[in-house]
């Protein structure tokens, strides 16, 4: 099916002249939000980490059990796919070297040693020595080689993580699979032969050394991790050990292996990122990642980045806490200063009923993405983009897309969304209240500003919201503003987003407000676009056709049209966006006279006359 339907609803449409406030008309919610932006502060580049994902089925496909059902159904050569991708856009996908989370046929959990070493994820078939890992016969990349160009086919980069053992490598070459795993197909990797240390880290480093070599000559690919979540080593009983039988000593040491054969290599040296480990927070007094990156200080070695996974089902419905964040960035600081930090994975993964399918989902992962950004987090792979299987309904399963066929769920339409970010990548300052997370950025010309918030729940009577926008870099010569709005019902309707205002004006300044309503207990996601528009500077504009007399004025005041249009109704809003008063015409008027008993300020006048709403400034005098 389609994944973007071009059809978009232009909801509302309105004309704003001159510097004037465009105000809604609700104006009986309980709660305000007010988001400032000076547009001639300084902004600082803005990493796109809404557009890095997590996914481990690309080339397997989708479906349950082998052992039952048969083998996966591959979805990554349809065109919804490339539909969906198209639209998605995604810029880092995060793959495993050859880690299976949902094996696609039973050869994957086999107990038969001479199966498992040839299953097509083996690129070394060489001996453990360092001859034969010298020797290109022993190389095998026809996996690694199609994965990569599948990613690069749909304009994406891959992030490899090296996070399983050679078998011919593996300090434990006879499998032995933990028994209530042995149970669960999907997390049948624990056969104690990938999740082992190198028997020899030096003629590791080395086959690992020409993995790196390939993928960077034919490919261009430059960041690689190792490992996957080595400190899975307690509280939960059946995880215990699962990614890796080693401790932090044989983590450093195969880890260094590779390092040093990089560092050694003048041309990788440089443009190559290594490093690790996609830490879990699962170790005793976390001695597996704190004893690694002290070796890592020590020794001085080639070090990157740091990678880690703050999952939470807990903390936050968007699936991030904070804390393990905190602390991944503490260890950066104290040992590795300078280094990349990257959530290689994140989200919610306790099975649920009611947040993989909201629309809420993806609004929380948007907030998370904010905090990222604020906490210099450079990559944020979110898990994941596909349901490891076919299901009937959204809620089933942890994926972006629902698969046979692909269908983006509520949190894709956000995603989708954010790429209008795209085009804006410096980050700009702004101010919206306590706890109310906004994203805003300029294009580099600086004729470009996008606005993003994920609006939360709100009660039966909505939130108001103004938008404002100060010291618009283009001065005078004129804007365009459009506003666009992704909700559960657009979502059901499967269209990408809703368009709901549309204004033009010039000037340096920009105003926008609205009321919004929970639509099936859910937010909003709101987005603003506004852009440098030479056809709508003040000399290309219609000037306003109203004249207000007397102004400043003592209490009452006339509105006269000068050019006979039409008065249809009149709304009076304070400076905090609030509509103090309102009057409709039955007949259309081109004078009217407005009695009020306003406290001295200065106020904003709506005029509507027909579809057209003006703004005027007036003041009340003592």
């Amino acid at each position: 099916m389609t994944i973007i339907k071009e059809t978009v609803l232009n909801l509302k449409v309105g004309l704003l002249v001159g510097t004037l406030f465009f105000i809604c008309e609700k104006a009986t919610a309980q709660s305000f939000i007010h988001i400032k932006i000076d547009a001639s502060s300084n902004a600082i580049p803005m990493s796109p980490i809404w557009r890095d994902h997590y996914e481990n089925s690309l080339m397997d496909g989708y479906g349950s059990n082998p052992a039952l059902l048969g083998s996966h159904k591959i979805y990554s050569g349809g065109t919804d796919f490339r539909e969906a991708m198209q639209v998605l856009k995604p810029r880092y996908i995060r793959i495993s070297l050859g880690r299976m989370d949902n094996p696609p046929d039973t050869a994957y959990f086999s107990s038969n040693p001479n199966t498992l070493r040839h299953l097509k994820y083996e690129f070394y078939s060489g001996k453990n020595t360092l001859d034969d890992a010298d020797d290109p016969e022993n190389y095998h990349f026809e996996y690694i080689d199609s994965a990569i160009s599948l990613i690069q086919s749909i304009g994406a980069i891959p992030y490899i993580t090296m996070d399983y053992m050679p078998y011919t490598l593996s300090r434990d070459t006879i499998p032995e699979y933990q028994a209530a795993i042995g149970l669960i197909y999907s997390l049948a990797y624990d056969n104690s032969i990938r999740n082992s240390p190198p028997a020899n880290p030096a003629v590791y480093g080395r086959v690992m050394y020409h993995l790196i070599k390939h993928c960077y000559s034919n490919f261009g690919v430059t960041y690689f991790e190792h490992w996957n979540e080595p400190d899975q080593q307690w509280l939960n009983p059946i995880m215990v050990k699962f990614f890796w039988k080693g401790d932090g000593h044989d983590l450093y040491d195969a880890y260094a292996a590779i390092a040093n054969q990089v560092s050694a290599d003048s041309s990788l040296a440089n443009v190559i990122k290594l490093g690790g480990c996609s830490f879990a927070f699962y170790s005793l007094y976390n001695s597996i990642p704190i004893y690694f990156l002290q070796a890592v200080q020590q020794h001085r070695t080639k070090f990157d980045f740091l990678s880690f996974h703050p999952y939470s089902d807990t903390q936050y419905k968007g699936g991030y806490d904070t804390a393990k964040v905190e602390l991944a960035i503490e260890w950066r600081n104290r040992f590795i200063p300078g280094a990349e930090l990257i959530n290689a994975e994140w989200g919610r993964l306790d099975t649920n009923t009611d947040v993989w399918g909201d629309l809420d989902y993806g609004l929380n992962k948007f907030r998370h993405i904010i905090d990222m950004l604020d906490r210099g987090i450079s990559m944020s792979h979110e898990v994941c983009l596909f349901d490891p299987d076919s299901y009937s309904d959204n809620f089933t399963s942890l994926g972006m897309f629902r698969v046979g066929p692909i269908i983006p769920k509520p949190s894709a339409f956000v995603f989708f969304n954010l790429n209008r970010l795209n085009a804006t990548p410096n980050r700009l300052t702004l101010s919206s209240g306590s706890n109310v997370p906004v994203l805003a950025g300029i294009s580099d010309a600086r004729d470009k500003i996008v606005v993003a918030f994920p609006a939360d729940t709100t009660n039966d009577e909505g939130t108001d919201v103004l938008l404002e926008i100060r010291h618009l870099p283009w001065g005078e010569k004129g804007y365009s503003l459009n506003r666009y709005e992704v909700t559960e019902a657009s979502c059901e309707a499967g269209l990408p987003y809703v368009l709901t205002s549309s204004l033009k004006g010039s000037g340096d300044q920009v105003f926008d407000t609205l009321n919004y309503q929970s639509i099936k207990q859910s937010g909003r996601l709101i987005i603003w676009e506004v852009a440098a528009d030479p056809t709508c500077s003040a000399d290309n504009l219609q000037r306003s056709g109203f004249k207000i007399f007397p102004n400043p004025t003592d209490g009452d005041f006339s509105i006269f049209s000068k050019n006979q249009r039409e008065i249809d109704a009149v709304s009076i809003y304070n400076l905090s966006g609030r509509q103090i008063y309102k009057d409709s015409f039955n007949q259309s008027q081109k004078r009217v006279h407005i009695s009020t008993d306003l406290p001295p300020g200065v106020y904003i006048l709506k005029i509507q006359s027909g579809k057209v709403n003006t703004m005027e400034k007036f003041i009340r005098l003592k």
